[in-house]
């Protein structure tokens, strides 16, 4: 799919409203045309009435179609902003949820690749840059066609085929001069777009690293390196609106000598008595009454590209547009049903990175319910990398991982997230509420039931004497809760999960051995109910009788 098609995807699940807003659009600048158009035949007329040179003037018709096509134009753009504006809402909230759905469906590892500077600039700025497309591109291109198109049929019917003829001519070498621009400026425009992420990227990692530059007394050179940033990003900007300003008015200049044009051969039609007066200003006032809706183009088309290089970016993160407005977040990442055969089998298993010697090889187990599996070995030698394999976020080395039969990666994500529950080692919890952490991906789920997942996990007690109780606001990354009280509470949501698989990397990791105990001893019935896989650094903790691998 090419950027374009994209764009086309995207706003075509939304046609009847931005379709409505262009032709609000058209109705405004037909409207803005028709009040300068009647108003010079208006004054025309009444100026050749009074000298006696028209007889039977009938005032109330054009006096009451200017009034009309002032109320109109009024009426007509308020009506515009209003469904513009709501149109593009739609669609970008459809695709905010497709953008967050899309990085969610994304293996662990590409997503730590990602800077995240890049990554908020994908599902903020870039989304953002998309709202311009039927309001500055789609919108001005379809209603400027309608209001030629208008003021050419009428023509038709006023004057002699030249006339007409040349008001298409206009049209044709506006858009003509546009895509020239457009030629020059795209390039620009994406690049523009580019430079703006990266700019963006090195302003997050210079805070992010601020502390450790000014040990290092590296901040000078990093803050040189910002302003030289910020200066190409203003050097760009600044041409972009040289070229747009100029191709503005050169369009507004070929608007102008058009209508001369129009003036001259309307005057030369009249001496023969093929038009008459009134009809004659009005054919130049129409022509020049388009210079609205044409000297929008060149901006439109120039601008087209930050468009598309956004959509790219986009595009590089896995989002459809075609099924943005079917996939909204909530049901993009909640789990669906889980395959009625949870046999889970490891043959063979090597797992490391690609192009590298494999950490861990040759591992062979079968997960069965009632025996937890103890994972246990020294730091860095791959537990973490095993688990994000055996979840499916990682593809192995060699070997296979059979979930069912079938290996996880295969399975549709909402499956594979149904059937296994994987508790990774760093699990960041959104700046939310307690139960709006907890009822991520089920928002079904009652006070009730969250309640006794913390008293579970035995976060119930110290939340009901804070007294914000489920109302309680994590911070930013669990900041406002200790490492111990984040894990917990990582581990209630898991437990609400209910899937057939558990993967639990360091479950217990900050708390003390008597926490962990009590809370082993609530969960070990759950546990035991399903397959598990748990990683810990101290084997010796956890019951003699689950079965046990040692790595190294």
């Amino acid at each position: 799919m090419s950027d374009l098609s994209f764009l086309r995807n995207l706003f075509r699940r939304r046609r009847t409203w931005t379709a409505a807003a262009y032709l609000l659009l058209a109705l405004t600048w037909g409207s803005a045309i028709a009040l300068l158009a009647l108003s010079g035949w208006f004054i025309t007329a009444a100026a050749l009435a009074g000298a006696g040179l028209l007889l039977g003037l009938e005032l109330f018709t054009p006096s009451a179609g200017i009034r009309a096509a002032a109320l109109l134009r009024t009426l007509a753009r308020y009506g515009e902003r209003v469904l513009g504006h709501e149109a593009v809402l739609r669609v970008l909230a459809d695709l905010r949820g497709a953008s967050f759905a899309a990085v969610a469906r994304l293996p662990l590892p590409a997503q730590r690749r990602m800077r995240s500077g890049d990554l908020q600039q994908r599902l903020i700025a870039d989304i953002d840059t998309l709202d311009g497309v039927p309001l500055r591109i789609t919108g001005p291109l379809v209603a400027a066609g309608l209001a030629v198109l208008g003021a050419a049929g009428l023509a038709a019917w006023l004057a002699p085929w030249p006339a007409p003829l040349l008001i298409t001519g206009l049209a044709g070498l506006t858009i003509a001069a546009s895509a020239l621009a457009a030629r020059f400026g795209q390039t620009r425009s994406r690049a523009l777009v580019g430079r703006r992420s990266r700019e963006r990227v090195a302003l997050l990692d210079y805070f992010g690293g601020l502390a450790d530059l000014l040990a290092y007394r590296r901040a000078a050179a990093y803050q040189q390196d910002l302003e030289r940033r910020e200066r190409e990003q203003a050097g760009a900007l600044l041409l972009q609106e040289r070229v747009a300003l100029g191709a503005d008015q050169a369009v507004q200049a070929l608007v102008a000598l058009t209508a001369l044009a129009m003036l001259a051969l309307a005057l030369h039609w009249h001496a023969q008595g093929l038009v008459s007066a009134p009809v004659a200003v009005l054919l130049a006032l129409m022509t020049l009454g388009l210079n609205e809706a044409l000297s929008s183009l060149p901006g439109a088309l120039w601008r087209s590209g930050e468009s598309l290089e956004a959509a790219s970016r986009l595009r590089g993160l896995g989002v459809d547009s075609a099924d943005a407005p079917d996939t909204p977040l909530q049901d993009a990442v909640r789990p669906g049903e889980a395959p009625q055969d949870t046999d889970f089998r490891v043959e063979g298993l090597a797992v490391g990175f690609p192009g590298q010697r494999p950490l861990l090889e040759g591992l062979e187990f079968e997960l069965v319910p009632g025996r937890p599996l103890v994972i246990h070995g020294a730091s860095g030698i791959g537990k973490t990398t095993l688990l994000e394999t055996l979840a499916g976020e990682r593809p192995p080395l060699r070997g296979g991982v059979r979930l069912a039969g079938q290996a996880p990666q295969h399975w549709p994500e909402t499956t594979r997230y149904r059937a296994i529950g994987y508790l990774p080692q760093h699990t960041p919890l959104l700046d939310e509420s307690v139960a709006a952490n907890l009822r991520l991906g089920m928002p079904e789920l009652t006070d009730q039931d969250l309640w006794a997942a913390l008293d579970t996990v035995e976060l119930a007690n110290p939340l009901r004497r804070e007294g914000s109780g489920l109302d309680y606001r994590t911070g930013e990354r669990g900041q406002r809760l200790s490492g111990g009280q984040a894990r917990r509470l990582a581990l209630a949501w898991l437990l609400l999960r209910d899937a057939p698989v558990v993967l639990l990397d360091e479950p217990f990791a900050g708390l003390d051995t008597e926490l962990e105990q009590r809370i082993l001893t609530r969960i070990r019935p759950w546990l035991e109910q399903r397959r598990v896989v748990l990683v810990t650094h101290m084997p010796e903790r956890m019951p003699k009788d689950w079965p046990r691998i040692a790595l190294g």
